[in-house]
């Protein structure tokens, strides 16, 4: 699996994230992380060989079997796409 990582100041939790390269909602997430200066990984799922993204994909539907991009974990936990923004402000509160 092809990780990135991208650096910030906060970086006081694990932030991961799984996400489509051409997706809107996607980007839009990892501008918002950058200007807030968040640490955070993610893997573009569609550039992954096929077999590690079935995995993937696999791992994720277990979670949330309706896969809707982006996918944002912090410290392993699953935080749904309504509750993204309100997480942000809370690792930007507690940093």
């Amino acid at each position: 699996m092809n990780i990135k990582t991208v650096l910030g100041n906060i970086d006081r939790h694990d932030v991961m994230l799984y996400t489509i390269s051409t997706c809107i909602w996607c980007l839009r997430l990892k501008n918002k992380l950058i200007s807030n200066k968040i640490k955070y990984r993610y893997v573009d799922i569609d550039l992954e060989p096929l077999a590690e993204k079935e995995k993937l994909k696999a791992k994720l539907s277990a979670i949330k079997p309706r896969l809707a991009f982006p996918m944002m974990f912090v410290d392993d936990e699953f935080i749904p796409n309504e509750e993204i923004d309100q997480q942000i402000e809370e690792l930007i509160r507690g940093a």
